[in-house]
Parts: structure tokens; sequence; C-alpha cells
């Protein structure tokens, strides 16, 4: 697959790098009439941007970038450069530029690098964590294939490689239920996302044991610190305030797989970022669609707003990534320039060991062989 070309999304489609100029980048902000971008805001980093994309252009480098991306960022990235964890996976495993800026956390830059180990894979803070990864030990994974011999284990990619170098396949909210039905065995093991673990339980409906962290031993998991922070009571009160009542056509909630059980009880639409994005299109596709709210990070509702105009969504949500939120124009510029002038690059590049990398790579090509 070759780099893509650089493109800039804009709000009347996609404009070419020939067509790219400052101004029209300019105009097109003002035209996103986007609250959070001031003439103040639009005037600093229109030349930012622009400079991103010529750069990107002219060393053919792949900016992948995350659904949680606030919007400027996100939009550094072609259509099929943009995507929840799997389809960055998929896309990172076919690219063959030499450089790919992972526009995420770090445990996704990981998998890149995973996948394309002879890539050189980079993020702008490598500090950018995840509490799913930063808050689980691999050594339970050990400790629960002690208490369960034979069960397989099914690892949420919201993981360090050090962890999934230790399991037999991993999954990503698009695709859990798939790979767990896929698995031998009428048990499997799923780590680390309690809550997750939770809502598999529940849609597998008895098909398929699923053990996880704390649930029938001393073992820990971990939780998504934003979708945790969504209750019943937040949904209740967002069908009162917005009208959007249970169960009505045209106004839905959506809620991530990372909420609480009873959260996506009470929604009318769950799934991955990449899944609620496509349901919300096929319905706008319809004429369906009037409202929405989305129970997931709040960068998210920001691009579905802009590629949704016609979508009323409820802006609710206070609810941010701390880590996504690292991922600055200021960074990423950084290291093209210093791509661009043969500069050191190891504040930002991702690096493993070559027997991670080797015992990772199987349980994510496992996942993408399994998953349709």
């Amino acid at each position: 697959m070759q780099a893509p070309k650089g493109q800039w999304i804009n709000t009347s489609g996609v404009v070419t790098m020939t067509e790219l100029t400052l101004e029209r980048v300019k105009e097109d902000l003002y035209a996103r009439k986007d609250p959070t971008l001031t003439p103040v805001d639009i005037e600093a980093k229109a030349p930012l941007v622009h400079e991103i994309l010529e750069l990107k252009q002219k060393l053919g480098v792949v900016i992948l970038g995350h659904n949680y991306m606030e919007p400027l960022v996100f939009n550094l990235s072609t259509r099929r450069e943009q995507g929840d964890s799997l389809g960055l996976s998929r896309f990172a495993a076919a690219t063959d530029a030499d450089y790919i800026i992972f526009n995420g956390v770090l445990f996704m830059a990981e998998t890149a690098k995973v996948l394309s180990p002879a890539k050189r894979v980079l993020i702008s803070d490598k500090k950018a964590g995840c509490s799913l990864a930063d808050d689980f030990d691999p050594e339970e994974i050990d400790r629960l294939k002690e208490l369960h011999p034979g069960a397989p284990v099914m690892i949420y990619i919201n993981s360090y490689a050090e962890a999934k170098a230790r399991c037999d396949v991993t999954c990503t909210s698009a695709n859990a239920v798939e790979i767990a039905l896929a698995m031998p065995g009428d048990e499997i093991i799923f780590v680390p996302d309690i809550l997750f673990a939770e809502n598999l339980e529940q849609d597998l409906a008895g098909e398929k044991k699923v053990i996880f962290p704390g649930k029938d031993s001393a073992t820990r998991g971990s939780v998504c610190e934003v979708h945790e922070k969504f209750t019943i009571d937040d949904l209740l009160n967002i069908r009162k305030t917005f009208d959007i009542p249970r169960g009505h056509p045209h106004r839905l909630i959506y809620a991530h797989w990372e909420c609480r059980p009873e959260v996506l009880r009470e929604a009318d639409f769950y799934g991955s970022t990449s899944q609620i994005s496509g349901d919300i299109g096929g319905r706008v596709k319809a004429g369906t669609l009037e409202q929405a709210f989305v129970a997931s990070e709040c960068e998210l509702t920001s691009n579905l707003s802009q590629e949704f105009p016609g979508v009323q969504f409820a802006t609710a949500c206070s609810v941010r990534c701390q880590w996504m939120a690292k991922m600055t124009l200021e960074g990423i510029l950084d290291i093209l320039h210093r791509i661009d002038t043969g500069g050191d690059l190891a504040q930002y590049e991702v690096n493993l060991e070559p027997e991670i990398i080797e015992k990772a790579r199987g349980p994510i090509e496992k996942m993408l062989e399994l998953s349709s």
C-alpha cells in the first residue's frame, strides 16, 4: 500500500495538496464554526496545520489519527488513516511508508510497531498513557492462567505489548464478541477491562463463559478513566434535558463498550467508536437521524458533528481523555521537522525489544485473521 497523498479534509470534501494554501486552511477553519476555535486560535493554528500537511506530503509520512483526537489533529489524517484501534491496526500492518506518526496513545503506537517492526513509529508524547494499560499488571495474566488452565486468553488492545505477549489473541471493541466466539473451548479469559468484560459476558448470553480479573479471584484488572464516569443517571438526565425518549426512531443515545453495563443497557446503540460512527452514518444516509448523544470521549462527538452537520449532537459532554489530548500540532510538527532535517527522533520514537515484538505479534495477527 502506497503512502496516501497529503490531504486536508475540509467542510466541503477533500482538498488535494495542490489546492491547499494557507488561506484555504484559514477559510475552512472559519467555515467550521467550531465553538472551541476562536479567531485568535485560527490565525495561530492555521500556519501549523498548513506546514504539517506540506511536510507530510513532501516526506511521504503516514499520520494515523484515532477517533478521539481533537478535530484539528484528527483531520491531519486522510479518511483511510482515521479510525478506531482495529482500523488503525490494519492500516499500520499494510502501509509501506517508512515513517508512521501515531496520533493516539502509547499502546496504540506500540501495536503499530509490533505490526511494522521495520518502520519508524513516532508519537508526539511518549507519556501519553492509558488507565486501562497503565493500571494493569501483566503478571495477573499468569495468575489467571494458573487458576484456569487451558482457557485461552483474549486481551483488549488497550494494553501494552508486554501484556499482549503473554496472551493468545487480542481484540478491540469492534470485534470482541466475534473473536471470543472464534476461540476454542467454552470459556475464555479476558483482560484487562473489567467493565468491558461484564458487557462482553452479557452480550455472549451464555454462549461462552468469560473469566476476568476480580470475578472469581483476587486478581486485579483496570477500567477506562473516561468511560467509567458515565452513569445511568447521566443518561436519564440527557433523555430528559434533550428530549431523547427511549426507543425514539430519530433521536438516539450511543454508548461505548467500555461504559458501565447499566449505561449500555440504557443506550439505544452501543459499540466501538467506528461502529457508532457507522450507525450514525447509515441513519444519516437514510434520513432518519435528527439528534444524538454519544457517551464517550468528547472529541468523538466533535469529529462526528463535523462529519454529520445535519445531526444535532447533544453537547453536554465534559469527559475528556487527558492522554489523547497530549497529541498536539506543535509536537507533530517538531517530529516532521526532525525527519526532514535528519534530526534526533529519540524522544518520539517507539522502540520495543525484538523478543516482545515477536511474542506480541502472534496475538495481534490472530485477531486480524479471525476478524471479518
